[in-house]
């Protein structure tokens, strides 16, 4: 007997398109269309995977990122100059801090240069 608590791997699946190279992480995204894929594993961590024409990366979402009242899709970019950074991303359900992979001396070094801005990539959810 199956009982609602019991559901699929996948949890959640959609798409976005980043409009420029941008870095996720320790990883750099070309520009184009993406597909991402969030996945339950067998810890307290889901999978989060998103593959793109030319790239693809893999990384693991703490159960802390459960969010009651995220209800939609969007990557949030740190952007200053040509640079994006991708700094947070939520998911109906989840929201995910992230952290740039640079060093604070080139952090600083950036700071000098133009204020940072943000801008908000949608992130388009497939329906059930």
């Amino acid at each position: 007997m199956m009982t609602s608590s019991v559901r699929a791997n996948d949890m959640l699946a959609g798409s976005f398109t980043l409009s420029q190279p941008t870095q996720w992480k320790n990883t750099v995204l070309p520009a184009g269309d993406y597909r991402f894929k969030l996945s339950r594993t067998q810890t307290d961590t889901n999978r989060l995977s998103i593959h793109g024409k030319q790239k693809a990366m893999d990384m693991l979402v703490f159960a802390q990122s459960a969010c009651e009242s995220c209800r939609n899709g969007a990557l949030e970019l740190a952007v200053n100059g040509n640079s994006r950074v991708v700094t947070s991303l939520e998911l109906p359900g989840f929201h995910v801090q992230f952290k740039s992979g640079q060093t604070g001396a080139q952090r600083e070094q950036q700071m000098g240069k133009a204020p940072a801005r943000s801008e908000q990539v949608a992130v388009h959810i497939d329906g059930n």
